[in-house]
């Protein structure tokens, strides 16, 4: 299951239609709400797994299922930390219908309505479970539990990996940990991923000091290996990086990765390679990838197709998208223009002019 589309408020934010497909690349100049947006997502999933208390906010949250079903879910909650309404329509029928500590949700075991009585501070997912009677609860919590988030911009080679959240329910685990207990054709594939991005890697071990586990790099034509903490922060990024996708696609099997600050502190030659990659890894799997940049070198091998853009008005966000303005992205591509002018260019801005009917 992946997210189809998400809508979000409070107070001081407003969030309009997000949509997202296969593969996302949320763009937008400094400080429009590219990571703000981002843990939107991270939020309710830690929500939905209990990971965090509920939170002041309006969602509205559609997902398509596998088997191509709809499900939209409309959490409202207070400044109290409780539930104001909760809804959740399958298929565009409602399912569950919740006005603070008054629900009535539908079993499909009976076939029927049923009237409960949940806690304000809980969601009805928290406090009512069964595959088989409210089978639409288990598919939303499946996909809290098996997204992720990995924060690129935020790594340092200087400092373990333990010590940053990387999924939405927090694994302790750091790099090295995982690398350590891959088998070999994962580190073979690591391996060779890193040489596709343009790094010349011959090996990649690990080597217990100082009771911490450091990760070393062989580079070809080089005699020593190099630990982690005296790779450059470009390339102890991608390493992170591509180990952590290993280790998720072999061995956890998400349904949503989000990436925030792609290829920051990348060249233009690696920065392009790694987009080409993840785009190509990701493309025909049933992983949804969601990744924030302002790296013109990425935006660039990212297809518009794939973007939403992000303008800042005040409070409230504006996405623009081929799915909301397809006449904008197909006049675009008649320009001649590179992917990253439409971002840094006013050409949104004359477009709007030109079109405002156009909210």
């Amino acid at each position: 299951m992946r997210i189809s589309k998400i809508q979000y408020r409070d107070n001081n934010w407003i969030l309009n239609n997000l949509n997202l497909g296969q593969i996302n690349l949320i763009v937008g100049k400094n400080a429009t709400g590219k990571s703000r947006t981002i843990l939107v997502i991270d939020l309710i999933a830690k929500m939905i797994t209990q990971k965090k208390e509920i939170a002041w906010g309006n969602w509205d949250i559609s997902f398509t299922t596998i088997e191509n079903q709809t499900i939209r879910y409309l959490i409202k909650s207070n400044s109290l930390n409780s539930i104001y309404s909760e809804k959740i329509y399958l298929n565009e029928k409602l399912v569950l219908n919740r006005q603070k500590n008054n629900a009535k949700i539908f079993s499909f075991v009976e076939n029927k309505f049923q009237e409960i009585n949940p806690p304000e501070s809980k969601l009805v997912l928290h406090i009512r479970r069964d595959i088989k009677e409210y089978p639409f609860l288990e598919q939303i919590v499946f996909w809290a539990e098996s997204s992720y988030i990995f924060k690129f911009g935020n790594l340092s080679p200087k400092e373990y990996l333990q010590n940053f959240d990387y999924n939405v329910f927090a694994a302790s685990e750091d790099i090295s940990m995982l690398f350590n207990n891959m088998n070999k054709q994962s580190i073979t594939n690591v391996i060779n991923d890193l040489n596709t991005v343009g790094f010349k890697i011959a090996n990649i071990f690990v080597k217990e000091k100082k009771e911490q586990l450091v990760l070393y790099v062989k580079e070809k034509g080089l005699i020593k290996a190099i630990p982690h903490y005296q790779l450059s922060q470009g390339m102890y990024r991608t390493v992170a990086l591509i180990i952590y996708i290993e280790y998720l696609i072999s061995t956890i099997k998400p349904t949503t990765l989000i990436i925030d600050d792609l290829c920051e502190g990348l060249d233009y030659d690696r920065a392009t390679k790694l987009g080409k990659l993840l785009y190509n890894k990701f493309s025909n799997t049933f992983i949804q990838l969601i990744f924030t940049s302002n790296d013109n070198f990425l935006m660039d091998v990212i297809d518009i197709e794939h973007w939403n853009i992000l303008l800042r008005n005040e409070k409230i966000i504006t996405i623009y998208n081929s799915i909301d303005y397809p006449d904008l992205f197909k006049k675009f591509r008649f320009t001649g223009l590179s992917n990253f002018d439409l971002l840094s260019s006013d050409y949104i801005r004359k477009y709007d002019e030109k079109n405002s009917n156009i909210r």
